[in-house]
């Protein structure tokens, strides 16, 4: 179920209430340090809080890094709590209210408002010694504990409606193993650093078992053929494989993957969660940190054809980015003659932060044709062109 919105305030750089409308593909610009990371990573620290038993937030995960009480509150409002809401394409809303904790640099759910269906609002407040209301540890994640009748009386409906399932990937992956061990089935998912992602390749290309997955390997395949090349998957002993490619106009000139750079590896992770999400095969919410990484133009563009063709397919992607040619790329497949997308399935973000310090995000605008409104900074992309003027100012001068 895609997620129509979030919400949050007194996090991190945003002090203030900032309200974040996704679209199919939400794409989060701006400088370092501005807080493009941090709203990116919010939606997976809540799934992996919600699905953990253990009373949230969870801290000591892949996506808290065992975060503190004074990392994630603003500097100036640490007494405050941190206060997130998350709104789902059908009716349902699920706000938290976080605190610090007894502990010094410990942090807990204070409270929990869901709207379910027909309107039902259940609330529920931690009394400040762990017990909810008087009645108990009766919470786990950060949702009430699984008795249905309790759901349906108090949210009417179940919930599994309120489940948060996430795919994140985060900005540096792990490499890919030169030789890699194949399973017997598919890996059940593809952790932040992206390790093992090779091994739902030879899957899919061997052992694919629905159309979906014969689908996936083609999704691909597709990007590798972008880029004039052919992926394949080669046996090198019994259970154990290698990822090779090979230029399409030579098929015989093949190399391992790995020689190829670290473009092409670095990007494989995001290739799989992408084409798991278009297809039913993952989390049909995708947040990508950086998926262009190492990339080349050309392939900066095959990409966006690839994010744009899952996003058709279904799949709800979130990107933290820089690049300028990504950008332009996804301009392109709106504006294109093969049109993938339209306007109003993106959501573009430019996130800065003021001297106070405070961190905001403005929605810029973004029409059918791939035009960026006027709310979209001029100078965005003008480090690039100063740091040319300054190159033909100083090669006049040496002439």
């Amino acid at each position: 179920m895609h997620i129509r919105a979030f919400e949050v305030q007194n996090y991190k750089g945003f002090r203030d209430l900032q309200l974040v409308e996704l679209a199919p593909l939400t794409l989060f610009y701006g400088e370092n340090s501005s807080g493009k990371s941090a709203l990116l990573r919010l939606l997976p620290w809540i799934a992996e809080s919600m699905k953990d038993e253990r009373p949230g937030p969870i801290l000591d995960g892949s996506v808290g890094r065992d975060a503190l009480w004074n990392d994630l509150a603003h500097i100036t409002r640490s007494r405050h709590p941190l206060e997130v809401t998350v709104s789902w394409v059908s009716t349902q809303k699920a706000s938290w209210a976080f605190r610090g904790g007894e502990l010094p640099g410990s942090c807990e759910l204070k409270s929990i408002l869901l709207n379910g269906a027909r309107g039902q609002v259940w609330h529920l407040e931690d009394d400040g010694d762990g017990e909810w209301q008087g009645r108990g540890k009766v919470v786990s994640g950060l949702l009430p504990e699984p008795d249905m009748g309790k759901w349906i009386s108090n949210a009417g409906c179940q919930r599994s409606e309120f489940q948060l399932d996430v795919q994140w990937l985060q900005g540096i992956r792990v490499a890919v193993p030169r030789v890699e061990k194949g399973h017997a089935s598919a890996p059940g998912t593809l952790p932040s650093t992206g390790e093992g992602v090779a091994r739902f390749l030879y899957h899919w290309a061997r052992q694919a078992r629905s159309d979906n997955e014969r689908k996936a390997i083609d999704f691909i395949r597709n990007f590798f053929s972008n880029l004039g090349f052919e992926l394949g998957v080669t046996d090198v002993a019994p259970s154990f494989f290698r990822l090779d490619v090979a230029p399409i106009a030579n098929p015989s000139a093949s190399i391992n993957l790995v020689d190829t750079g670290e473009g092409l590896t670095q990007v494989l992770a995001p290739l799989v969660a992408l084409a798991r999400a278009a297809y039913g095969l993952g989390p049909r919410l995708v947040c990508l940190e950086q998926p262009e990484l190492h990339l080349h133009t050309d392939a900066q563009r095959a990409l966006a054809e690839s994010i744009s063709s899952a996003v058709a397919a279904g799949a709800q992607v979130l990107i933290e980015t820089h690049s300028e040619v990504l950008l332009a790329a996804v301009q392109l497949a709106v504006a294109g003659q093969h049109q993938q997308i339209k306007g109003k399935d993106v959501a573009l973000y430019w996130v800065e932060r003021r001297g106070d310090p405070v961190s905001i995000a403005r929605r810029v605008p973004f029409d059918d044709r791939g035009q960026l409104g006027g709310s979209w900074p001029l100078d965005a992309f003008g480090d690039l062109l100063q740091l040319k003027g300054e190159l033909l100012k100083a090669q006049r001068s040496a002439s």
